[in-house]
């Protein structure tokens, strides 16, 4: 697993600051396989706000965004 950081990501579902780590497969290792995320912010209206990755509503999120989130580190690698 290779650990990442999302400085800012504009999503349907709000701006977020995001860590994790990843899997690559493919013939050139560039094709994201897995994703863990291990820290999620969001832009709110006093600065970023760090949200438990744990809770429900959280996960739900992270749900809605996954497939943003997996398309720009497929562009980055």
């Amino acid at each position: 697993m290779k650990m990442f950081t999302i400085s800012r990501i504009v999503t349907s579902q709000g701006t977020f600051r995001v860590a994790g780590e990843c899997s690559t497969a493919g013939s050139n290792n560039t094709d994201v396989n897995s994703v863990l995320i291990t820290s999620l912010e969001i832009m709110s209206t006093d600065g970023w706000q760090r949200l438990d990755i744990s809770a429900d509503s959280v996960v739900a999120i992270i749900t809605k965004i996954m497939q943003q989130i997996n398309q720009h580190l497929d562009s980055k690698h």
